[in-house]
């Protein structure tokens, strides 16, 4: 099972949340909740493979040839991240941790919007461009140092100016692994399969196309040139003496160096680097060594407490053995995190500092509360992921069931009936599914006085779990009518169609897809579905993949990690 993640199982064909991307100041964390708004259109979806279907975007290829259409001989997975248009990258309001209103689980917004939130959040790299605001610093950077941790930053503190010179065992020394500079790989493939001529007409930017700095920086996320992004970070990162040959040599840390950092592990997550990236995060380890907080650096930070490292960071680094197969890993690094917010919200409880080194007032102490509440909650979701990366589903269900009892809007509870009702046909369990299928229809019943999308989808993978293809069909077809765009929705249609032996119809629901709106049709689960059903429907399928190539080119930047993979080119 790669990459799994809960918004895989149960979202739509976007790429994967932000959330766990950038920090930023000035959005709700509503938006970095969005993993476990599940089954939306176009949610922000990470790529790779599931066990049932959870938007029943399945990939077909283990049907080798005519099988009896039964429910276990195509295994479903969901559709892999959409490949990001060429204008804008997927919802990036969903990366950033912020402080703002209390945390709601609510519906994701389409995965193509502005790219200004992401230039906005980029922007977080020059400390210049954020506001001052002590206590909001005091909150978004707070976090507990270990004993030993604690005794070096003292020293620290209490050493007179330039008379402290710590060991060498505790300083994080990073340095780069991958050194080589990333091509265009879609360029490549183009090359190799519809020759220079035609690869030569797609514009391709590279990092010298554009400042080398941040405003390059956003420039390239923005087009979706993520390789040549991740080139321009190995660029910046060397320039703060942390680049290539600098890991196990000393080196002072800022906050503008660990957000290059997350903002390359983020972009060779997306593009599925994971090996390097493993390698260029080991000397970070769990980011508790003291000088990952403001208080190793007295004379640059005069009175700040707190951590440099993003909680996003974090975050991400606490989910990487997720990703190479690794779950009970980060089991462990996510539970020694909610250890560590668990007591900063005992302590807030206390009308204490989230350290517990001071007194704090009452409305810093609610804003701190709706913080770092919305971050154990998404610390769990991520635990979410991992207990269905190791079929733990009774871990699942218990984490989901808590959080369902505690929130307090319809929205919350809608979405978490429904993320409980997936997470039941996960587990096989299809009369629990049924009734938190209805518990969902009662909650929406709160918001809307008739049925969307997200419960038209809970409908029909019920019906699929009942082996009911054709009603399955009909409540996909219903959610189309209210989202003729949505791309997951198209694949679950063509997942039906394919079930009822409708092959012919399958394939045109999936051309329809792409051709009407190419930016969001384009993307990795639909291409290997699509490409799938052409090699069902006949062995003659090179030149149908090749038409799919010449689109790639026209419509799509270097946004898909493995273009051969999606096409099924040999």
């Amino acid at each position: 099972m790669d990459k799994p993640n809960l918004s895989q199982y149960f979202g739509g064909s976007g790429v994967p949340p932000s959330s766990q991307f950038f920090d930023e100041i000035g959005t709700s964390p509503s938006d970095m909740i969005q993993s476990v708004y599940l089954g939306d259109s176009e949610g922000s979806q990470p790529i790779t493979t599931g066990s049932f279907p959870t938007n029943m975007t399945t990939s077909f290829t283990q049907l080798k040839g005519p099988q009896e259409m039964s429910f276990t001989n195509v295994l479903p997975t969901v559709s892999g991240s959409a490949a990001v248009p060429a204008s804008s990258l997927p919802d990036p309001s969903t990366f950033f941790d912020t402080i703002g209103p209390e945390p709601q689980i609510g519906p994701n917004r389409g995965t193509v919007v502005s790219p200004s939130v992401l230039t906005e959040a980029i922007d977080g790299l020059s400390i210049k461009n954020q506001p001052v605001d002590k206590e909001a610093d005091r909150r978004r950077d707070a976090w507990i140092p270990n004993e030993e941790a604690k005794k070096t930053l003292l020293k620290a503190q209490s050493s007179p100016k330039g008379s402290f010179f710590p060991e060498r065992e505790v300083l994080t020394m990073p340095g780069l692994v991958l050194e080589e500079e990333l091509a265009d790989a879609l360029q490549e493939v183009a090359v190799k399969y519809l020759g220079v001529s035609s690869a030569g007409s797609r514009g391709v930017v590279r990092a010298e196309h554009v400042s080398r700095d941040e405003a390059g920086l956003r420039e390239l996320l923005r087009t979706g040139y993520l390789r040549a992004a991740v080139n321009l970070t190995a660029t910046l990162i060397n320039a703060a003496g942390q680049g290539a040959g600098r890991m196990h040599r000393p080196t002072k840390h800022t906050p503008r160096s660990l957000q290059l950092w997350l903002t390359r592990f983020a972009v060779m997550c997306r593009i599925e680097l994971y090996e390097p990236l493993a390698k260029e995060a080991e000397p970070f380890g769990d980011f508790s060594k003291p000088d990952m907080f403001y208080q190793f650096y007295p004379d640059a930070y005069e009175h700040r407490t707190g951590t440099l490292v993003p909680f996003s960071l974090r975050l991400l680094i606490a989910e990487l053995p997720l990703h190479i197969g690794k779950p009970e890993e980060a089991m462990d690094r996510l539970y020694a995190m909610l250890d560590v917010i668990q007591q900063m919200i005992a302590y807030l409880n206390e009308s204490k500092t989230e350290d517990g080194s001071g007194i704090i007032t009452s409305e810093d102490k609610n804003e701190s509360l709706r913080l770092w509440t919305g971050r154990r909650i998404r610390v769990l979701h991520s635990v979410v992921n991992c207990a269905i990366a190791l079929k733990d589903y009774r871990l699942a269900t218990k984490i989901l069931t808590t959080l369902r009892d505690q929130c307090a809007s319809p929205q919350q509870q809608r979405a978490l009936c429904s993320a409980l009702c997936r997470v039941s046909l996960l587990a096989g369990h299809v009369r629990a599914a049924v009734g938190h299928s209805v518990s969902a229809k009662e909650a929406r019943h709160h918001i809307c006085p008739t049925p969307d999308v997200r419960e038209y989808v809970d409908l029909g993978l019920i019906d699929i779990a009942h082996g009911k293809y054709q009603d399955a069909y009909n409540n996909f077809a219903r959610a189309a009518d209210q989202e003729p765009t949505n791309i997951m929705v198209a694949n679950n249609l063509a997942v039906c169609l394919l079930y009822m032996g409708r092959l012919k119809e399958a394939i045109t629901v999936l051309q329809k897809a792409i051709h009407s709106d190419p930016e969001r049709g384009l993307n990795e689960s639909l291409l290997i579905n699509l490409c799938t059903l052409y090699e069902l429907e006949s062995s003659k399928t090179n030149e149908k993949k090749l038409n799919l190539l010449r689109m790639l080119c026209k419509h799509k930047s270097d946004t898909i990690p493995n273009v051969l993979e999606c096409l099924k080119l040999t």
